[in-house]
């Protein structure tokens, strides 16, 4: 089965993808690391208004957390054996990102929603509508990744 042409547009396309998401989360992780205590204060405003009871506190922990996923998801951009893992888990972390921001922005609670989601840290700021829309245009990305590496996977395996 041939996937948009020939073979090789379909592996372009994967490693432009790989390259865009991949490029993405490492500008996200490393600007967020930069000013790691007000990005923890940001995550405590989602875990205040969005999470379970037990989170509270962990901020920092999982501020370090994100970061460190995202720096991971990253990397296995750029090394061709790990994109189709790393479709996996970019889906997996942009699905979490999407429901977060569209709840922040769709079902703010009574004490209102988180205005800047810290998505590149100090250096970009996006309202709750700027970083929904990024968050699911960035999830198609790796939707359509994920769908594509899947294809690439299976035509692999049956040369």
């Amino acid at each position: 089965m041939r996937f948009l042409g020939k073979r090789g547009h379909t592996e372009t396309l994967v490693r432009v993808l790989a390259m865009v998401l991949g490029v993405t989360f490492i500008a996200s992780s490393l600007l967020k690391v930069v000013s790691i205590q007000t990005f923890a204060m940001e995550v405590g405003e989602y875990i205040d208004l969005y999470m379970p009871q037990w989170l509270h506190g962990w901020n920092m922990p999982c501020a370090i957390g994100v970061c460190a996923s995202e720096l991971l998801v990253a990397v296995m951009a750029f090394w061709r054996r790990m994109v189709r893992w790393m479709s996996i888990l970019s889906l997996v972390m942009l699905t979490f990102f999407v429901w977060l921001t569209g709840v922040n922005l769709f079902f703010p609670t009574m004490f209102g929603s988180v205005e800047s989601c810290g998505c590149f840290g100090e250096l970009i700021h996006f309202t709750p509508v700027g970083s929904f829309v990024k968050s699911v245009v960035l999830w198609v990305f790796a939707l359509v990744l994920f769908v594509m590496a899947q294809v690439k996977s299976m035509n692999s395996s049956k040369r």
